[in-house]
């Protein structure tokens, strides 16, 4: 008798649990939706009838030049076809998005941060067949179409007007739109619900960005589950300003509105300055979001006004404001307890989780604020050997004592029945560093409190091999890649240090070669120059570089990253150590002194994350 695990009958018998069913009945079909807004993208309102109606004229467009690559062979009769989209927010990535549900193609959302050669690599890579474009990332794409192998310059579409197409050299995405001939649905590829919609990438291991499938079943799970916490409903509203190459955006944006019947104001790119101004106006009351913007909106409220309790005053009880809950990751507790009381909102949900999704939690009203909430008996927390770590203990004031012991990597226990991720995609050598053991190994690292017989996870940062910063992880392999490059460097690491806001800060240490000296001024002006023209992403540039005059080496003649990442910038500590930094707004790198570090732990205490900088000293 065959035997039948959860994922064969969500596969068989709940096949019709997909992100295609989703959207038509959701979307289109409760007539009393049709006329609502769904969405505002600067200072339009899409309604959920038009964008289901411009989403379908994308899957007509989608499934024509299916059929036109099926019946000249280049495709096969069973194979989805795949599109590339390469752009920031604008209402054409949801309705690609949206479309690429409806035909059952698949989508790579590629990171605009992507450029020069590892850009080439993510399109052949991911062999796919179109490539949408917009006059923010044309240009990148224009300088790295002769490495690209999977397509020409002719399967590049604009979005734009058909003069701007002419101008860069592509064509008309809306022309092309428009002159698609109607294509039955019987060019549409059945669908497994195990089959990814949107692939969103996430770090490299050796440096090339991975791939993590957002499948049908993940796509309309996610949204329930933040939907259901959060009990978001028709009336609610979100703010959407995260990139909609990141899965934040997604599950926890996007999907739960479109499930609850809500809303969501769709921004270009983030600002802080206008998040006031458009929570009034649009009454927005729901945000998901990453640590750092997060951050960054209370510090430009704060100027604004003058302090915390003036914020309060003028937007607890404004009339217009309707702002009432926050979902995401990477926000300090002082931060969420800021933004809590200025804006009088219910309840802010810091999670744990990553695109993989295999690990997701989240801090709910009542659990331990400093905690990322509760967790089955399924997450521990393992050390190096393997083994599980104890639980934490703290002292009277709430301070870890046990450390060395307590944390270890957040891993999950995994089998058969593992719905949400099977492996990144066309990357079996990542997929096994992930699942070990009957184990997926997170990268991360946290601690288990036992508080009131429940199990609570705390987050302690990223392992050495990998970094977070604004709510994206990457290998530290990509920063050494450029760190090693520098002229004057003969040797590298690179590691997560601690930022006093969210997330981690980039920095590596560097050996000079014989002879060199460091200029901060011609070290930065190259590093400029590596996100124009070398592939870099903005987001791996150095925030600090230590300069030591040799590195020392095991008997295997390996250099040990983690006395650096313990010793960080610690300038007070370690008083010969020679750092240099670059902050927002400047042009070079400046020279760490004491007095500039001592400012720089009040701001770390200011934020409720000094023990970051003191435990590590």
């Amino acid at each position: 008798m065959k035997i039948f695990n959860l994922k064969t009958i969500l596969r068989t018998v709940f096949r019709f649990l997909n992100f295609r069913n989703m959207l038509r009945l959701l979307v289109n079909g409760l007539p009393w939706r049709r006329k609502r807004v769904l969405f505002i993208f600067e200072g339009r309102e899409y309604s959920y009838r038009e964008t289901y109606a411009e989403s379908k004229r994308y899957e007509n467009f989608f499934l024509s030049i299916r059929r036109k690559l099926v019946e000249s062979g280049k495709l096969g009769k069973k194979d989805r076809l795949s599109i590339g989209i390469y752009m920031e927010n604008t209402p054409e990535y949801i309705f690609a998005s949206f479309a690429a549900g409806l035909s059952n193609s698949v989508l790579f959302a590629i990171n605009s941060g992507f450029r020069g050669e590892t850009l080439a690599k993510i399109i052949d890579q991911a062999k796919i067949s179109m490539l949408i474009v917009n006059g923010n990332s044309v240009e990148e794409v224009s300088r790295v179409m002769d490495d690209v192998t999977v397509i020409g310059r002719d399967d590049v579409l604009l979005v734009g007007t058909e003069e701007e197409a002419q101008k860069s050299g592509f064509k008309s995405l809306e022309k092309a739109i428009n002159e698609a001939p109607k294509t039955p649905g019987k060019f549409r590829v059945p669908i497994d619900n195990f089959s990814p919609v949107i692939i969103i990438y996430t770090s490299g291991t050796t440096g090339l960005p991975k791939g993590v499938p957002c499948t049908h079943v993940k796509l309309v799970g996610a949204g329930a589950v933040v939907q259901g916490a959060v009990k978001l409903k028709k009336r609610d509203r979100g703010y959407i300003s995260m990139p909609l190459f990141h899965s934040n955006a997604w599950y926890i944006g996007i999907l739960p509105q479109l499930i609850a019947g809500g809303s969501f104001v769709l921004k270009r790119k983030f600002s802080a300055s206008a998040f006031e101004v458009d929570m009034l106006e649009h009454g927005v009351t729901f945000l998901n979001y990453v640590g750092q913007p997060l951050h960054y909106i209370l510090d430009a409220l704060e100027k604004k006004y003058g302090s915390g309790e003036a914020v309060e005053k003028a937007l607890a009880k404004h009339p217009k404001n309707r702002f009432r809950a926050a979902y995401g990751n990477g926000a300090s507790v002082i931060d969420r307890v800021k933004l809590t009381k200025y804006l009088g909102m219910e309840h802010i949900f810091e999670i744990y989780g990553s695109t993989e999704a295999v690990i997701t939690t989240a801090n709910r009203p009542g659990d331990p604020i400093e905690s990322v909430g509760a967790v089955p008996k399924s997450v521990v927390i393992l050390d190096e050997e393997g083994k599980e770590c104890p639980p934490g203990r703290v002292d009277e004031n709430g301070k870890l004592t046990n450390y060395d012991e307590a944390v270890g990597e957040i891993c999950r226990k995994v089998g058969a029945d593992n719905l949400r991720f099977d492996g990144y995609f066309d990357n079996k050598g990542a997929t096994n560093q992930k699942f070990r053991d009957g184990w997926y190994h997170s990268g991360d690292l946290g601690h288990i409190r036992v508080v009131k017989g429940k199990r609570y996870l705390f987050f302690n940062g990223r392992t050495d091999d990998w970094i977070r910063k604004d709510g994206e992880n990457f290998s530290a392999e990509n920063v050494l890649h450029y760190a090693q490059q520098i002229p004057c460097v003969d040797i590298a690491v690179a590691y997560g240090a601690p930022c006093p806001v969210a997330d981690e800060r980039v920095m590596v240490t560097v050996q000079l070669k014989q002879g060199a000296c460091f200029d901060p001024d011609e070290v930065h002006e190259w590093l400029l120059k590596q996100q124009k023209e070398g592939g870099m992403d903005p987001k791996w540039m150095p925030d600090y570089i230590r300069i030591i005059d040799a590195f020392p080496v095991t008997d295997t003649q390996k250099i040990m990253v983690r006395p650096y990442k313990k010793e960080h910038f610690d300038v007070e500590c370690h008083p010969g150590m020679v750092v240099y930094y670059r902050e927002r707004g400047m042009d070079t790198y400046e020279k760490l002194s004491l007095e500039k570090f001592t400012a720089l732990k009040e701001n770390f205490k200011k934020n409720g994350r000094e023990s970051l900088i003191s435990r590590q000293s």
